[in-house]
């Protein structure tokens, strides 16, 4: 089952920009232990993308 929601869809362009422009501009690394920033923006993404899931699902 193929499952597709624009607002899904733009939150993960959105995660890919801020990862390409901080891994292009700031050198921010995804595998590093330790990156506060990198770690709750990914939480944040997360969390976005599981409220907009359940939501739509109801």
């Amino acid at each position: 089952m193929r499952f597709q929601s624009r607002p899904l869809q733009l939150v993960g362009l959105l995660a890919f920009v801020v990862g390409l422009v901080g891994y292009v501009v700031f050198g921010w690394r995804f595998d590093s232990s330790g990156s506060s920033i990198v770690t709750a923006l990914g939480i944040a993404g997360a969390l976005v993308a599981i409220a907009l899931t359940v939501l739509r699902a109801r």
